[in-house]
C-alpha cells in the first residue's frame, strides 16, 4: 500500500484510521522533511496507543468526515495521498459517501487514495457498494492481487483522481 504513493512528488500525506499503527510503521520511515504527514483516528484508546508508539506523529482525534476542517487547522489546503485503514465494508452507504466526498474535496488533482479490504468480506453488500463508489469517484481504480501473507488475506485498492 505504501508503495502506491509517489514519495518524490507527494507533499501532504494523511492516514485515516491508523488504529494500532500496523501501516503507520511502514509510512514513517518513508517520511522526510519534504513531507507533511498526519493521521486521523476517531478511537480515543487508539490515539493514546499511537502517542506511545509514535511520539512525533500528529494524530487528530476526530472523524475523517471532518478532513477539510482538520486540514485547515493543520495549515494545509490539499492532500496528495490518503492511506486508509478504515473498515469501509461495515459502514453504511451514507457514511461511505460522506467520507469519500469530504476526502475528494481536499485531494489535489492526481492525488492517490489507498485502502484495503479483507478477502472474506468482498462479497458483502457493503464491499460491493464501496467498490462501486470508488469507480464512480475516481478516474482510475486498480485492485491488487491478494496479499496472502496478511492475516486475514486482503487486497488493496489504489485510486487516482
Amino acid at each position: 500500500m505504501v508503495n502506491e504513493i509517489d514519495w518524490d512528488q507527494a507533499g501532504t500525506i494523511v492516514e485515516y484510521g491508523p488504529g494500532t499503527g500496523a501501516v503507520t510503521k511502514y509510512i514513517l520511515p518513508r517520511v522526510t522533511d519534504q513531507h507533511d504527514f498526519f493521521a486521523v483516528e476517531i478511537n480515543e484508546e487508539m490515539v493514546a496507543m499511537l502517542a506511545d508508539l509514535f511520539p512525533p506523529l500528529k494524530v487528530y482525534h476526530e472523524s475523517a468526515t471532518e478532513i477539510a476542517a482538520i486540514c485547515e487547522r493543520h495549515g494545509t489546503e490539499h492532500v496528495d495521498a490518503v492511506i486508509s485503514g478504515l473498515p469501509w465494508t461495515v459502514f453504511s452507504e451514507s457514511l461511505q459517501q460522506e467520507l469519500l466526498a469530504s476526502m475528494l474535496k481536499v485531494m489535489r488533482p492526481g492525488a492517490v487514495f489507498v485502502t484495503f479490504a479483507y478477502l472474506q468480506g468482498l462479497r458483502l453488500k457493503g464491499a460491493r457498494r464501496f467498490r462501486q463508489l470508488l469507480e464512480e469517484s475516481f478516474s482510475k481504480v486498480t485492485v491488487s492481487k491478494p496479499v496472502w501473507r496478511n492475516f486475514p488475506p486482503a487486497i488493496y485498492y489504489s485510486c487516482r483522481s
